[in-house]
């Protein structure tokens, strides 16, 4: 889980994300608007905005694109969104420095050090992670 907080307005339309392993798994991209804190063990508040049951996973270290969401995500200027993305081939997360730093950021977004979650919406989770993928949005 990480947050996403707009420098301008945004539109997110899909992401790529970084496989533990290659292979055929399914793939879930929850949002909330704000903070995800308080709502780590609970689909409560939670949109499903992507589930593909049959994506075909690249190996660590190479990209796998998903294409596009359910709906896109708008993002107003100063405002924050998180993201849940799970795998059940597993995700590359690195190991952060303080959750909810900046880690990384352009002109149009802020992304902020996170979690990393054992299950979904369940397990241990562990603190800080940094998401290892890639978002795809526009600047409105």
């Amino acid at each position: 889980m990480f947050v996403v907080k707009a420098r301008r307005n945004i539109v997110v339309s899909s992401f790529a994300i970084n496989s533990k392993s290659r292979g055929v798994g399914a793939v879930k991209i929850y949002t909330r608007a704000g903070s995800y804190t308080n709502h780590e063990q609970s689909r409560d508040g939670w949109e499903l905005v992507y589930e593909n049951d049959s994506v075909i996973h690249n190996r660590r270290g190479v990209v796998t694109e998903l294409g596009f969401l359910d709906r896109e995500i708008h993002i107003a200027k100063d405002r924050s969104q998180s993201f849940f993305v799970t795998s059940t081939n597993g995700l590359v997360y690195k190991g952060g420095e303080k959750e909810f730093s900046v880690y990384q950021s352009d002109e149009g977004m802020e992304i902020m050090e996170g979690i990393g979650t054992e299950g979904e919406f369940e397990g241990m989770t562990y603190s800080p992670r940094v998401w290892s993928g890639i978002i795809r949005y526009e600047m409105q």
